[in-house]
């Protein structure tokens, strides 16, 4: 098997590391949830128009009905509805006791002051009937459940103002390499500007996860050992960008060893993104991530993510969608997982757009999806369906 398929199936055996704690339910958004919601109600509470119009008997249908009351949402029936009778209703509001249908007003007709025919004789009955939604007790919201918008009006919905969530991690960048210069200073020659720290920390904030400490450091072994001890003593997981290879300058993984750090992979048999490590000591996480822009993206996109999510307890399942390719892509070598920055363009087929390689960065800019190249597969043709994951 593929080292690439090895690491997802380690991942998905991780247990959930991170602790539980309360948040009022503003502060719920984009958390990991780490309870089972459950209905304190049925929903809807009661029978309720899904139309403004007249409720009645369905066989009277047809009959002139007297109009006894207006109910509006919020209100309860006050009066009983019997036999060729009504009470004009708005979208919303109960459903008087014994009716079984609510006629629209665009079908009514008023016949006199207070009187009302259904001009549609197959009228649908037009009401949510209690409990069809859900039912009291029911699990609306599983334990893992990464909380989106709809589920914050579910939660609401449920009673829920306090909820128990994955406690935060607290996350650490140290971007190595004695080439690099901060974003704001003009690269001198033979160096470049630290795109990496600054992609990787929007990555982290689309999770919720906000960086506390952010380093830069040269390729020296005594300086970088030193950043990540300090970087160890205050954050639970720390993110080295570059130095992840097997160079003369390349320190990380004699670090982490030196640390006493167990390495559960060093490489991930995917292209671009092939040296990175995953670590561990106690409770401390590490990733080592490669210098090159495209590949630090795609190696936090498919396995740093899953694995942190997989720390909070998240029931986490990348949205890879099936899709028409509208150009031929081949490669000469089979032997990894590849991935390649595609355009996903307004008809749904997948285009084709410049990349040069992994540190062909601007290639990203023109990018909305990442498109997958199993292992073994050499060549994806014109017309053919391949998954790709929306960035």
């Amino acid at each position: 098997m593929n080292k690439f398929y090895e690491i997802q199936e380690f991942i998905q055996q991780l247990p959930a590391y991170f602790k539980t704690e309360e948040v009022a339910l503003e502060d719920a958004y984009n958390r990991v949830l780490r309870e089972d919601v459950l209905a304190d109600m049925d929903m809807p509470p009661f029978h309720k128009s899904a139309m403004d119009g007249y409720a009645c008997h369905f066989e009277d249908i047809g009959n002139k009905l007297e109009v006894l009351e207006v109910l509006h949402a919020g209100m309860m029936p006050t009066k009983k509805v019997g036999k060729n009778e009504c009470s004009k209703i708005m979208t919303g509001a109960a459903v008087p006791a014994g009716c079984d249908c609510v006629f629209k007003v665009e079908d009514s007709e008023n016949t006199d002051e207070n009187q009302v025919i259904c001009t549609n004789p197959k009228t649908t009955k037009n009401i949510c009937y209690q409990g069809e939604d859900y039912k009291t007790g029911e699990v609306l919201l599983q334990k893992g459940t990464i909380i989106n918008v709809p589920q914050m009006a579910v939660l609401a919905g449920a009673g829920y103002h306090n909820v128990k969530v994955a406690a935060v991690p607290k996350v650490a960048i140290i971007a190595s390499g004695s080439e690099l210069v901060a974003p704001h200073q003009k690269p001198e020659a033979g160096k470049i500007r630290n795109s990496n720290s600054s992609q990787l920390i929007s990555q982290l904030r689309k999770m919720n996860l906000q960086v506390r400490m952010n380093k830069l450091v040269v390729d020296n072994y005594d300086e970088l050992t030193q950043t990540f001890i300090e970087a160890l003593k205050l954050n639970d997981i720390v993110f080295f960008t570059g130095g992840a290879s097997f160079g003369d300058f390349d320190f990380i993984p004699e670090i982490l060893k030196d640390q006493n750090f167990t390495i559960y992979w060093k490489t991930t048999g995917m292209k671009p993104g092939n040296p990175m490590s995953f670590s561990q000591k106690e409770e401390k996480y590490c990733f080592g991530l490669s210098g090159n822009p495209v590949s630090s993206l795609v190696q936090f996109e498919f396995l740093a993510k899953p694995v942190i999510y997989r720390l909070l307890g998240a029931n986490f399942n990348p949205l890879r969608i099936k899709a028409k390719m509208n150009f031929d892509y081949f490669r000469k070598k089979a032997d990894r997982f590849a991935v390649v920055p595609v355009y996903i363009g307004n008809d749904g087929t997948i285009e084709e757009i410049a990349f040069h390689g992994s540190a062909h960065i601007n290639a990203l800019t023109s990018a909305n999806a990442l498109l997958e190249i199993p292992l073994g597969t050499a060549a994806v043709l014109k017309e053919e369906m391949a998954y790709v994951r929306p960035l």
